[in-house]
């Protein structure tokens, strides 16, 4: 099989580096593991944190490169790189404009805040969101797009963006929000009876979809079931790929280069515990493909796995349980619950508080393993449970009674009754609750300042007052829910260049071979300064790394 370009791996980073090739008039052929096609992508949020992106004027926001080099410097601090971090900033709205003008790729501008509010830069509108897709465009593509995590929307299948949810969570509100949600119902409806699941695309899904059918209708190889096992190499230039499909090794010849975008080392266990802290106190939210494939690749013939970030991995709380059909169910807590009124986190080794909940993910992870916790209890009263749903509990009209039933959320009358379900001392977890309650009625946190900032205002309920992140519990029954540290991607990756080449330990460029997403080392190196910084890099590196081959000789 010849090619010009061999990209391994499908997600927002492969499919981007393959469809700008391909529209830049070279042949592509991109290799799957996995049966389906989307990668980590498929599972995300699908945020995209470019700054200075043409979007932000939608909302009256200025930004310019400097606020950002400003903000960049002050979230990174000496893990700064001025030549990545700033081909990242020329290029990121280039490539979304290339996109959004050669493609499906459409993303809606969003006012999430940057993560560091108090950073000098800071900003809102650079975390870009995807618009929802129509899944029934992609035709028997559909059928290999990988689906979101089933317990990040409603029933089976019915996927919904943050904007959506909240509409329906207040469907009651008027007439108008009663008709549109009873519209979304009834045409998931249809489709589940049409024997398919949800074709309503949205958050990374809806990435992944809209990539798909870009790089298929750009003229994109795309060979599932195809795990990449190993580099050709010539003369000390990578010149190909070697390849396992059904039993049988075949080769990928590529004569301007290969693409490593193969999501990283998530599901791989033992990378897991030599790179990522507490790797088996909690779980990955990456899927079965991320096995470090490309990483591997890479180091074999002479690249580097960057070992000196900030941290390895995008952290995030979650918890887990058994579906019926056996497998295990991870559920990220990104939005809502943590970060409303009337629910706290304690340590699972004392009942106390430990960390401002609302904060963003990465700040959590990075508090939870310098305190060296392990497993954490989310404690709700019965209304913010209604109101806010607790991990993959809904609110209402969903009752958390089957949740209780199976032993995903534990319930009591008092709080005293609760911790003694979850081997805490009563008296202690009681103090605890009432401590925060009397804080919430004053609308302050003298502990860990929730709500008081930006970012954490923002991420509670705006019509909550006097803080919308505080708010007491006193409703029962009270819920408790376990929760462990675990990740949301991996982040340790291959040393790069500028150009998205892979590097040798001498420094210089590998010829013929780059490296995109979460098999680059993040260029962020292991901090987080807002929504989709991993997403926004995959990306843009998957472009530049595409461009660089057009423009080979």
């Amino acid at each position: 099989m010849k090619a010009d370009v061999v990209v391994v791996g499908s997600g927002a980073a492969g499919l981007t580096a393959a469809i700008t090739a391909a529209k830049a008039g070279l042949q592509v052929v991109v290799l799957e593991a996995a049966p389906v096609f989307g990668g980590t992508t498929a599972f995300s949020g699908g945020g995209v944190w470019i700054p200075a992106n043409h979007h932000q004027k939608e909302l009256g926001v200025d930004d310019s490169r400097a606020e950002a080099i400003d903000y960049l410097k002050s979230v990174l601090g000496n893990f700064y790189d001025a030549e990545i971090i700033e081909t990242y900033l020329d290029t990121a709205p280039e490539m979304l404009r290339y996109l959004e003008a050669n493609s499906e790729v459409l993303l809606t501008s969003s006012t999430i805040p940057d993560y560091s509010p108090d950073a000098p830069g800071w900003k809102t509108g650079r975390c870009l969101l995807t618009a929802d897709y129509d899944g029934a465009k992609l035709g028997g593509d559909f059928a290999l797009l990988r689906p979101p995590i089933p317990e990040m929307g409603l029933f089976h299948s019915m996927q919904v963006s943050p904007a959506d949810a909240y509409r329906l969570q207040h469907w009651y509100s008027s007439i108008g929000e009663a008709f549109w949600s009873l519209k979304r119902f009834a045409g998931y409806l249809l489709t589940r009876l049409g024997g398919s699941r949800g074709k309503h695309l949205a958050n990374g899904n809806a990435l992944a979809g809209r990539l798909l059918k870009s790089a298929r209708d750009a003229g994109v190889v795309l060979i599932n079931n195809a795990r990449a096992r190993a580099l050709v190499t010539e003369a000390g230039q990578v010149t190909g790929v070697i390849f396992e499909r059904e039993g049988q090794e075949e080769t990928a010849e590529a004569a301007r280069g290969v693409v490593l975008a193969s999501g990283g080392f998530g599901a791989n266990a033992e990378m897991r515990r030599k790179y990522i802290p507490q790797a088996d106190a909690g779980w990955s939210l990456q899927p079965e493909g991320s096995q470090g494939d490309g990483v591997m690749m890479g180091v074999a013939v002479g690249g580097m796995i960057n070992e000196g970030n900030a941290a390895n991995a995008i952290w995030v709380p979650a918890s887990a349980t058994t579906r019926e059909d056996g497998s295990l169910a991870k559920f990220p807590s990104l939005s809502f619950d943590r970060h409303c009124p009337g629910s706290i986190m304690v340590d699972a080794r004392n009942g106390r508080r430990f960390v401002d909940e609302s904060f963003h993910y990465q700040n959590f992870g990075e508090t939870v393993l310098e305190k060296g916790i392990t497993r954490i209890w989310q404690i709700s009263d019965a209304a913010a449970v209604g109101k806010y749903g607790l991990g993959m509990v809904k609110p209402k009209p969903f009752s958390p009674k089957p949740w209780v039933k199976q032993g995903y959320v534990k319930e009591a009358s008092t709080i005293a009754a609760l911790a003694a379900k979850i081997g805490l001392d009563p008296a202690v977890l009681e103090k605890t609750v009432e401590d925060f309650n009397r804080y919430a009625d004053a609308g302050k946190d003298p502990d860990f300042a929730r709500g008081e900032n930006y970012y954490s205002s923002y991420m509670g309920d705006a019509s909550h007052k006097p803080n919308p992140a505080l708010g007491a519990l006193r409703k029962p029954p009270f819920y408790a829910l376990e929760v462990r540290l675990s990740d949301l991607s991996s982040l340790a990756g291959l040393d790069t260049n500028a150009r998205a080449q892979v590097l040798a330990k001498d420094g210089s460029p590998i010829p013929g071979l780059y490296a995109a997403g979460l098999d680059n080392n993040t260029i962020m190196r292991g901090r987080y300064p807002g929504g989709g910084s991993s997403l926004g890099p995959a990306m843009t590196f998957g472009y530049i790394a595409a461009r660089h081959m057009a423009d080979a000789e």
